[in-house]
């Protein structure tokens, strides 16, 4: 089976369906990806923007239908809601060009601007240039990660039959920063408590 060819025919996919949620595990393992010529710069990030502004939409179109009720039925969302009403409503704009970089609030914000009832066609024009934004610096980051990572270990190993452990390491980078990022928002969920 040749893994090169199914990352290429498919990792796009994967992209897409990965920015839906979060996506910058995936973005940054897509950015080795390309780094290793397996994957293009340019539609990476043209998934990655597909998937995260489907995504957003979907937490607009749910804030705009069912608002204060659905927030409501969730209380972590209820605290989230809270803090990021105020954000929004001083600075609309600003707060939709940064919500994909917001851990944490990154789907309640769009579901604020929903129940804010901001105008969908100004929403969808600023979420595009977001999602363009957060995809070009993830995955531009990646790249240099990925490049760092891969200077390493040439250096610590001088035969390419070590390219598994290079992907062991960027994967445990990646990983990593995401724990770091997790522990982060949990001690601050247990102070706020």
């Amino acid at each position: 089976m040749d893994w090169t060819y199914l990352l290429q025919h498919y990792g796009y996919f994967t992209v897409v369906i990965g920015s839906f949620f979060e996506g910058e595990t995936i973005l940054m393992l897509g950015a080795y990806a390309v780094h290793q010529h397996v994957l293009n710069f340019w539609l990476l990030i043209v998934s990655a923007m597909i998937g995260g502004f489907i995504g957003d939409q979907l937490y607009y179109q749910i804030g705009k239908r069912y608002g204060y009720d659905f927030i409501d039925q969730h209380p972590k969302l209820k605290l989230r809601f809270q803090k990021a009403s105020v954000l929004i409503e001083n600075y609309p704009t600003l707060s939709i060009l940064l919500m994909r970089f917001a851990w944490g609030l990154r789907t309640v914000l769009p579901m604020i601007i929903g129940i804010k009832q901001y105008p969908v066609l100004r929403y969808m024009a600023i979420n595009l240039l977001a999602c363009f934004i957060w995809a070009f610096v993830i995955v531009s980051v990646g790249l240099q990660v990925s490049h760092w990572l891969h200077l390493f270990w040439q250096a610590l190993v001088q035969h390419d039959e070590y390219s598994a452990l290079i992907i062991v390491a960027v994967i445990t980078c990646i990983l990593l920063v995401r724990f770091l990022f997790w522990m982060v928002s949990f001690l601050k969920q247990s102070k706020d408590h």
